[in-house]
């Protein structure tokens, strides 16, 4: 007899993890199918838990997904694929080998189990497509482009279930160092779950973790382990950082490349709308700013969405401001290869963003309503049946509005097309929202840090960041609070944009937008 007993992982330990997952921002978790209740395009995946069958679902392979696809990129880089033939590595020790793997390998060590949030709060967005050329929104054969779908609101909380198997093949000091760096991506906030993680849905953090630990070769921690169910998550005592909680320092192994801004904006002398689909504009006024719920409280927000379509327009905008007609095309591949693409014709697939917006507040901002009439421009009189009101967001001396933007695997001539938006919003020459054409959306910049990682920058994978104060167009270039060296290394990422958009102009090239391009 070879039955399976024979062949046992001989598991030495299990460490029973535990943490509480707040969202930041609201999140859809779907089912890839419109339940018979929704009116929705894209309904919530729910569960019915105990009788409850509105708990709103997390699968564990949600879950695992993005801690595997974290630590790859940490180990790895963003776009470099995982070896499908290395079972030698922790990615295949904790997750177990790709489904590409011609080589059997081990079960994965890391157990992960389904989330549930009971009774959520649930609200509604929609969206549309916005056609590059014209600026509206985006029609075919087929029809538009709207859309609508349906979120769980910030705040909303589940308790995440991990359990590690330690072998006698593979030692805690082995898997602890990666499981920590894993989960520290939900510590930072850098893993983002479900829909349209980059454009500001899926934020989501954990503020402390809780960990029990049974050695099976303990007759008593055995027991203890067996009868398990008794183990009850605390949430007041999950407080400790999973690092200090494990009594493990994480893998200092980092292969990725980033730029990021994160810069705050001020609303002095103008006012923000951006509309509200849902809910909110069934009473009072016909158009109402959209708002979110940060930490109990609702706020008016920019959503990523709006924050991409903005940037995306200006930049390539700017892109064939400066590329010569000949190259235009060569403009709209550097945009597209930021922001990604629709599939064309015949095509599987388009192609991702590289580029992650976070949804943003607007802190210590004031709502009014304005009342206002459509005029008949044959007449110049009021237009029958044309009176509505608006309540837009107006600004104060204290208002501030956030704005994070993150590229992965960035080029010096992409940094430099962002550092030029950067300066449109930073002026107020870049509305931001609806209604511009009367004066909308106008922001002053106050401050933004500028960062980013290059595996090829001496030292490899170290960290830069500039600081950007106070400026304004009459002030001096000194108020930037750069010091020369820092304009300059600014200035080379222009100089590089400048560089690729017109490749006749400079005798100097970018090598490495060279290299993507082929």
């Amino acid at each position: 007899m070879n039955g399976h007993h024979h062949h046992s992982r001989r598991i030495v330990e299990r460490i029973y993890i535990q943490g509480k997952l707040i969202l930041e921002t609201p999140a859809h978790f779907g089912s890839g199918m419109v339940r018979g209740d929704s009116l929705v395009d894209m309904s919530l995946l729910l569960d019915d838990a105990d009788g409850n069958p509105t708990a709103a679902l997390l699968p564990g392979a949600t879950i695992a997904g993005a801690l595997r696809n974290y630590l790859r990129e940490r180990l790895h880089g963003f776009t470099v694929p995982e070896p499908d033939d290395d079972l030698d590595r922790p990615l295949a020790w904790l997750f177990g080998p790709t489904r590409q793997s011609e080589t059997s390998g081990d079960q994965s060590l890391l157990l992960v189990d389904d989330a549930l949030a009971q009774q959520p709060d649930r609200i509604l967005r929609d969206g549309v497509r916005i056609d590059e050329q014209s600026g509206l929104a985006y029609e075919d054969e087929q029809g538009g482009a709207k859309f609508d779908l349906e979120l769980l609101e910030a705040g909303t909380a589940f308790t995440l279930h991990f359990e590690l198997l330690i072998t006698e093949q593979h030692r805690a000091d082995h898997l602890l160092p990666y499981v920590v760096a894993a989960l520290q991506g939900f510590e930072t906030g850098a893993i983002r779950l479900g829909l349209r993680k980059r454009r500001g849905y899926g934020h989501c953090r954990v503020t402390g973790w809780q960990v029990n630990r049974f050695r099976l070769t303990n007759p008593q921690e055995l027991c203890q382990w067996v009868d398990r169910a008794t183990i009850v998550f605390d949430e007041q005592a999950a407080t400790k950082p999973i690092a200090e909680a494990l009594a493990t320092a994480p893998t200092t192994e980092d292969r990725r490349d980033t730029f990021a801004i994160q810069a705050t904006f001020g609303l002095v002398d103008s006012s923000l709308l951006i509309r509200s689909g849902f809910g909110e504009a069934d009473v009072g006024p016909d158009m109402v700013h959209l708002h979110g719920r940060r930490n109990g409280e609702r706020l008016p927000i920019i959503p990523g969405t709006s924050w991409a379509g903005v940037v995306r327009h200006r930049a390539l905008r700017i892109a064939k401001t400066i590329a010569t007609a000949e190259n235009h095309a060569r403009a709209a591949a550097l945009v597209q290869n930021i922001f990604g693409r629709m599939p064309e014709a015949k095509e599987k697939s388009g192609r991702a963003s590289r580029a992650t917006f976070d949804e943003t507040t607007v802190l210590h901002g004031q709502t009014l309503y304005q009342t206002r009439i459509r005029i008949d421009r044959f007449t110049g009189g009021a237009l029958g049946g044309a009176l509505f009101e608006q309540a837009p967001v107006y600004g104060s001396p204290e208002t501030r509005i956030g704005f994070a933007l993150h590229l992965r695997n960035p080029t010096p001539a992409e940094v430099g097309l962002f550092l030029l938006v950067l300066k449109d919003l930073w002026t107020g020459d870049l509305p931001v929202g609806g209604e511009a054409a009367v004066g909308r959306g106008r922001l002053q910049g106050y401050t933004a840090d500028l960062s980013y990682r290059y595996q090829t920058e001496p030292p490899p994978g170290a960290l830069t960041t500039f600081t950007v104060e106070e400026y304004h167009l009459q002030a001096q270039a000194a108020r930037l609070g750069l010091s020369p060296e820092q304009q300059r290394t600014l200035q080379s990422n222009v100089d590089a944009l400048w560089a690729w958009l017109r490749p006749d102009d400079l005798s100097v090239q970018d090598p490495v937008m060279e290299e993507k391009a082929e």
